[in-house]
């Protein structure tokens, strides 16, 4: 099995939506910065979350995501600011590197650092459980990842529950992955869900660029959606401080 999956291609380090099966190495860093825009009922949003991961172990991943976000409601005036901060962390109980098939689990924590008066966050202090799943079916792989979101303390008007799901086809190209999405995210208020074109280019062993153009499917989803982002590997990232 270690040797079927050394022969397997890489995947990309981080997807458009989908969760990556692909984790950080030990004492590996990643910093993945990206632009979401929207056009939802009643507003426009732009949100640039940055992502940051560190790999304790090869199977053991501390994730930081802090999103800065725009919004321009149609009648209203213009608000920004930071959003809410989390902050989670992924186990792999099967590793994706030795096997054709992936599986990790993982826990974040959802912060309200976000002004809720001005739509920059939802008010709430969150636990969101969540797993992501791999497998090869020939060239392609197939991921898929979802999270429950439980409310702890609500100050908000957002529901105290949520789920997000999402799942991806990814199809290998030498350096290049064309990806296909299905994305969605459910609250008692209804579900807005998206299929996502995307494409990632690997360009360095170290450097991704990603592209996707989301598609509404419900109408709490709105009209149009674009993504854009890249991700940066920083290797041995404390050994290098030690040595210097």
């Amino acid at each position: 099995m270690a040797s079927q999956a050394a022969e397997q291609p890489p995947l990309p380090i981080e997807l458009p939506v989908t969760e990556s099966i692909v984790m950080t190495d030990r004492d590996e860093l990643y910093v993945s910065p990206t632009i979401q825009f929207f056009r939802l009922p009643g507003e426009k949003r732009l949100m640039i979350p940055a992502e940051l991961a560190y790999g304790f172990t090869d199977r053991l991943q501390l994730v930081t995501e802090v999103p800065y976000a725009l919004v321009n409601p149609d009648a209203g005036h213009v608000t920004s600011g930071i959003g809410d901060v989390s902050v989670a962390t992924r186990y792999s109980v099967v590793d994706y590197r030795e096997r054709p098939f992936g599986l990790d689990v993982g826990v974040g924590l959802q912060l309200p650092t976000g002004d809720r008066r001005r739509d920059l966050g939802a008010g709430r202090v969150a636990v969101e459980p969540s797993f992501t799943a791999s497998a090869w079916l020939g060239h392609i792989n197939a991921q898929a990842n979802a999270g429950w979101v439980h409310a702890l303390r609500n100050a908000g008007h957002s529901w105290d529950d949520e789920g997000e799901y999402n799942v991806a086809l990814v199809y290998p190209i030498y350096r290049w992955f064309v990806v296909m999405e299905g994305d969605g995210e459910t609250d008692r208020d209804g579900t807005k869900y998206y299929l996502t074109p995307g494409l990632v280019w690997k360009t360095t062993d170290r450097l991704e660029l990603r592209v996707a153009v989301p598609s509404p499917v419900t109408r709490a989803a709105g009209d149009y959606g674009l993504i854009a982002g890249f991700t940066f590997e920083f290797e041995h990232l404390l050994h290098a401080i030690d040595g210097g």
